[in-house]
């Protein structure tokens, strides 16, 4: 894997972690937890909201700046997962592989070339988009049983 390849895995990750919350350590051992809203790539200067610092204080908005991030750790796992939505349509509607593309910095799956799938639902029209999104319904049902087992 190039360095690019690296760096575009890198946004598509900070990308799908976008409205999940999110625990920011700073250099100096301090803490923030919020919901992410945004970030600029690659300096990773990060907007939380609703956040709270380690020592209880709430703020409605926080900015950090990139230099000061020691580490980001997730505390919310992401409900759509590409790489599962697309083994679970090969199964269930038996597309076959080659028809089914994903698109990771987007974190979307492509069905047929005409029918994009993301966590927000399903794009496209005609029979075969609502096959999909009742798919997709089921889809996110038992994510969310699995998640809550967890």
């Amino acid at each position: 894997m190039g360095i690019i390849d690296a760096s575009r895995r890198l946004a598509a990750e900070l990308a799908g972690l976008v409205d999940k919350k999110i625990k920011v350590i700073l250099a100096d051992g301090r803490y923030y937890e919020g919901k992410l809203v945004g970030f600029d790539h690659p300096s990773l200067n990060l907007l939380l909201e609703n956040a709270v610092d380690n020592n209880g204080n709430t703020y409605p908005k926080v900015f950090i700046k990139g230099e000061r991030v020691s580490e980001i750790l997730t505390t919310e796992i992401p409900l759509f997962e590409p790489e599962d939505f697309k083994e679970f349509i090969m199964r269930n509607m038996r597309i076959p592989e080659h028809l089914i593309k994903i698109i990771p910095e987007a974190r979307a799956v492509i069905i047929q070339s005409r029918y994009k799938v993301t966590e927000k639902g399903v794009e496209g029209t005609g029979p075969l988009a609502q096959t999909i999104y009742e798919f997709f319904q089921k889809y996110m049902e038992e994510r969310k049983k699995v998640l809550k087992g967890k």
